[in-house]
């Protein structure tokens, strides 16, 4: 098992969930969210790791997020993008990825905060995280969810005042890193803890990048 943490913006679910039916293997597993600390292994301990985001969160407030614009990662998903609240997210990526966390730190991955809309794979491609193949994007299917989703005008903002520590069974991971072909489609990502953003905290006090 491993453990993430993530916001779940408000957005248009109609729209998300259809798009996310049709091109993301992990809507099952988890609703429409942002990924502030990615998934590490259970080994760093519950109460560890919740002591440490509670550290990491102490001195943040809510803070509101837009969502719009897109971005395709090198590993062939489509990203909406954070056009409000960006400095805010990575801030806290950055505040997390200390101490308890250091080792878990990809300083050779740009973060970039997103919701994922969705994995495009040409069929029979074999998904790995960490060794994507250019030749495997459906391109044709990517730009038509982008402009699907630019009909309708993206622009959602909500405000972020809860992050969620959830766990991932192994065989999700088993499936991004090239050990499994095909998605596990009963796997489901368990509610642990809610952390609560404090009212009256300053937004600048959190770790700076």
């Amino acid at each position: 098992m491993h453990y993430a943490l993530v916001f779940y913006p408000e957005v248009d679910r109609l729209l998300v969930d259809d798009i996310r039916r049709r091109h993301d293997p992990t809507v099952d597993l988890i609703e429409p969210h942002v990924t502030v600390l990615f998934p590490v292994p259970e080994r760093v301990g519950e109460e560890n790791l919740a002591a440490h985001v509670d550290g990491a969160l102490q001195n943040q407030a809510p803070f509101d997020v837009d969502l719009g614009g897109f971005h395709r990662s090198p590993d062939h998903w489509l990203f909406l993008l954070l056009q409000k609240g960006n400095r805010a997210v990575k801030k806290l990526y950055s505040a997390l990825y200390t101490g308890l966390l250091a080792e878990f730190r990809r300083d050779d991955l740009e973060f970039i905060p997103h919701l994922g809309l969705g994995l495009f794979l040409k069929e029979g491609a074999t998904y790995n995280w960490n060794d994507p193949r250019s030749y495997d994007l459906d391109l044709e299917s990517c730009q038509a969810v982008q402009r699907e989703v630019e009909a309708r005008g993206a622009g959602w903002n909500s405000v972020v005042d809860t992050l969620h520590l959830v766990h991932i069974p192994d065989e999700v991971l088993e499936w991004a890193t090239g050990r499994r072909q095909s998605f596990p489609m009963t796997s489901r990502a368990g509610e642990v803890r809610q952390f609560h953003l404090r009212e009256g905290s300053s937004p600048d006090s959190i770790v700076p990048l």
